[in-house]
């Protein structure tokens, strides 16, 4: 009786701290780790004694408390991620560069505006010849060739050349070197701007309707023409509002004034995930129950197709040089956006699986693809072995990466912690499961998505590796917008079907031949547990990669397309299971 009362008061002190830290979730992501450790000590808890309640009535009460307020309260996110933040906080087109120039984020009009893509390199297309010099200083001063670390440039926009941009430096954590910020300063004078300058500043109103000239012409000529008098005078009353905004220059007085812009023409901060296809592709089918099912592709537009579902995974685009190596090598890239990702219309009254496959098989008819090759990895995996076992006629070879974690005991037992408990909460704790997913959707839009990807790839040394680099970076933070553009709730469905799904069974039955590519560096994998999968069915083919990890095709690019090759070419299941030491044998 003793040992059942310290047993009751230990799960009671797990529950407070699994309380206390979901409150705190709401604005800390230190806590939202907190709060999965307490979870995984109670699974532990329950392991050593099955009698303890998993969720008793009065945690059940907070659960539904802070419930109800996720729900009422889910726009009052405050960003800060400091690629999104520089982005958000700005109704004008504007992005982010990584140090090697890919796209890191971007705004609702940047993409119009600059003629870029998120993830992709921004060029200089954009800027004018006359402003290169200033936008590569603040660019190389970032490496320490240089101490010009703010400029306002010229940027070419359609036929006209007289808009300007903002160009300064962001420091980021962890980054080789400063990210940069590009911000148009094209922005409308609304009445409340000037208001401010009288209130805030002391401008008189020859000295507002000064500065209001000053910001759209940026030139003293043009303000002195304007007002019928000289430039000296007009230079004159520059340096008196100089003094009274406390700036040095008149750059800093047109960046104040932008900033001041910005703030009026914002009536509610924006905080949701928007999405654009980085590479510009993106099309949009009409399914049969008239919801909307995007698309879109990489490589060679005419080139032999292969079908890539990604689920939720980071690996959803591919950088330039590997796009460009399967253009040569003829091969094309089709990627569906699953319901609720991407710009697809949300998920349905159906299952997810269902619904993900439906989505699949419609796509394959309207594009006439069929038998096709696919590759996935991830929650991808799931559709992709249901439909190569309900729709043989389909799929002709699948090519997965990483093992799904309920392939095998082993590999169930193998997964890093946080995702051990993840998913033990999709199984038993579906209540509190949902909560997760919601606070963990709130601290993406907070922190931005960072948040995820070092908690979905941290843990294996190689992968952390991967999401630090400003190469891959810009195209990982693509692929979980991508995700999550359209909340949490299509994230959630998928992850509860990664959990629920018979998918040893799947394999078992699968009769169209499938290669497994096994990354090395995700968690204990033996020659046991390979065997057992081996042993599921003779047309699974099994290739260790000692080397890599999740993120396979970032880390070994060669490799990804010298598989996807031969997946499509012909003889597709010789040539994988040749790379299997048992099958080959």
């Amino acid at each position: 009786m003793l040992y059942l009362d310290a047993m009751a008061d230990s799960g009671r002190e797990i529950d407070l701290d699994i309380v206390s830290a979901s409150w705190r979730s709401l604005s800390d992501d230190e806590a939202y780790d907190t709060m999965m450790s307490a979870w995984e000590r109670k699974f532990s808890a329950i392991k050593r004694e099955p009698r303890i309640p998993l969720i008793d009535g009065a945690l059940k009460r907070q659960l539904a408390s802070l419930e109800e307020l996720l729900l009422e309260d889910r726009n009052a996110v405050r960003i800060e991620d400091p690629f999104e933040a520089a982005v958000s906080q700005t109704p004008a087109p504007a992005m982010v560069l990584s140090p090697n120039g890919l796209v890191a984020a971007l705004n609702d009009g940047a993409s119009r505006y600059f003629g870029v893509q998120h993830g992709l390199s921004a060029g200089t297309d954009w800027v004018r010849d006359d402003s290169l010099a200033d936008f590569r200083a603040v660019r190389a001063s970032g490496v320490g060739k240089g101490n010009v670390d703010y400029a306002i440039i010229r940027t070419i926009v359609g036929d006209s050349e007289e808009a300007l941009a903002e160009v300064y430096q962001l420091e980021s954590g962890g980054a080789v070197a400063p990210y940069t910020v590009v911000r148009s300063l094209e922005l409308d004078w609304l009445p409340s701007v000037s208001t401010a300058l009288k209130k805030v500043f002391g401008f008189t109103q020859a000295e507002t309707e000064i500065s209001r000239s000053l910001f759209a012409n940026r030139d003293l000529q043009v303000v002195a023409d304007q007002r019928g008098v000289s430039i000296e005078t007009v230079r004159t009353q520059v340096k008196r509002i100089l003094g009274k905004a406390e700036v040095h220059s008149k750059a800093e007085l047109i960046r104040l004034l932008a900033l001041l812009c910005a703030r009026a023409a914002f009536q509610q901060e924006r905080v949701d995930l928007t999405w654009s296809d980085p590479l510009g592709r993106e099309k949009i089918l009409t399914r049969r129950d008239g919801r909307k099912l995007a698309y879109s592709w990489m490589g060679a537009e005419d080139g032999r197709p292969i079908l890539f579902v990604a689920g939720q995974t980071s690996f959803s685009f591919l950088p330039e040089a590997m796009c460009s190596e399967l253009e040569r090598r003829g091969i094309k890239l089709i990627s569906p956006s699953l319901p609720g990702h991407g710009n697809s219309d949300p998920v349905s009254q159906q299952e997810q699986l269902i619904d993900g496959c439906d989505a699949i098989e419609e796509l394959c008819e309207t594009l006439e693809l069929g038998p096709v090759p696919a590759v996935t990895s991830r929650g991808g995996q799931f559709y992709l072995i249901y439909l190569a076992l309900t729709r043989p006629d389909l799929i002709s070879t699948l090519l997965c990466i990483s093992l799904p974690w309920s392939i095998s005991l082993n590999r169930k037992e193998s997964l890093p912690w946080r995702q051990h408990t993840f998913f033990k909460l999709a199984l038993d704790a579906p209540a509190a499961f949902d909560i997760a997913c919601r606070l963990g959707y709130r601290m993406v839009k907070q922190r931005g998505p960072d948040f995820y990807l070092t908690r979905g790839y941290n843990d294996s040394g190689v992968d952390g590796e991967t999401i630090a680099d400003p190469e891959i970076k810009p195209l990982l933070r693509a692929a979980i917008r991508h995700v999550l553009a359209q909340g949490y709730m299509a994230f959630k469905r998928e992850q509860e079907m990664c959990a629920k799904s018979p998918i040893s069974e799947w394999v078992s039955k699968l009769q169209v031949p499938l290669h497994w590519l096994v990354p090395g560096q995700i968690g204990t994998i033996d020659g046991t547990d390979l065997a057992h999968i081996r042993g599921l069915n003779p047309l699974v083919s099994l290739e260790l990669v000692p080397e890599a990890g999740e993120l396979l095709p970032y880390q070994l690019p060669e490799l990804f397309i010298e598989r996807l090759a031969e997946l499509a070419g012909e003889g597709a299941d010789t040539a994988l299971a040749s790379h299997d030491p048992v099958r080959s044998a």
